[in-house]
């Protein structure tokens, strides 16, 4: 009786083995989902060139940058961006906005993801809504993961607000178009560079795309937040 059964616990053990090199091809990297927030690094400019997180806005055509006469950065055409009550953008949840969503001036009042900032006079912000005001359409909340140091985001409910006008800048978009975000993420230090273009549809803006670019460290759902420095405050 113990040959067989050893037999048949041997052939199980092979089973089990074949089935696995046959789901992970040799040589693939495993996708892993992020859960948690993103949180972002303040955006600063020295040296000619952006760091942290910002934002800019594309004229009709791709060949030229819309410049905010607000902006910090001595090039104009860089909104830097500041991280706001969560920290950053969360994947597994939405981050909507407060009610109302602006203040009578037209101001935006969202500041979970980023903290509102003025672009042209009237502050600008961010959310991430379950239905897209312009499409109406019910959009996943977002959501991340990492192929070896590939990371890719799904955003479709990403949405811009502004002057009391709400426009969709989601990678993809709701309707299924366009790509998600990308970037790059080191499961060691776990921190990120996320960027995407998404085009702006309606309002003063229509046929404008937006440029976002996210940078910072991942903390996973559940871990102890950490202490932000003066600076990212």
């Amino acid at each position: 009786m113990t040959r067989p059964v050893c037999r048949t616990v041997g052939g199980l053990l092979i089973a089990s083995l074949l089935v696995a090199v046959a789901v992970v091809p040799v040589g693939a990297t495993p996708s892993n989902e992020l859960v948690g927030t993103f949180k972002l690094t303040s955006g600063s400019y020295s040296g000619s060139k952006p760091h942290g997180t910002w934002f800019r806005m594309i004229y009709p055509g791709g060949t030229k940058y819309f410049p905010n006469p607000d902006s910090k950065a001595s090039n104009k055409t860089y909104t830097l961006g500041r991280a706001g009550t969560d920290g950053g953008l969360t994947t597994g949840r939405f981050q909507p906005h407060p009610d109302p969503a602006f203040d009578g001036a037209g101001n935006a009042r969202a500041n979970k993801i980023i903290k509102p900032q003025p672009f042209t006079g009237i502050r600008f912000t961010v959310a991430t809504l379950k239905t897209d005001p312009q499409s109406s359409k019910t959009v996943p909340a977002p959501s991340a993961r990492f192929s070896g140091r590939r990371l890719t985001m799904q955003l479709q409910g990403y949405t811009a607000q502004w002057n009391t006008q709400s426009f969709n800048q989601g990678a993809p978009k709701p309707d299924g178009s366009g790509s998600p975000a990308k970037g790059t993420y080191n499961p060691a230090t776990k921190r990120f560079v996320l960027q995407w273009t998404s085009k702006i549809a309606g309002g003063p803006f229509n046929g404008f795309s937006g440029f976002w670019h996210l940078e910072g460290t991942f903390s996973p759902r559940g871990a102890q937040p950490t202490t932000r420095s003066r600076s990212e405050r």
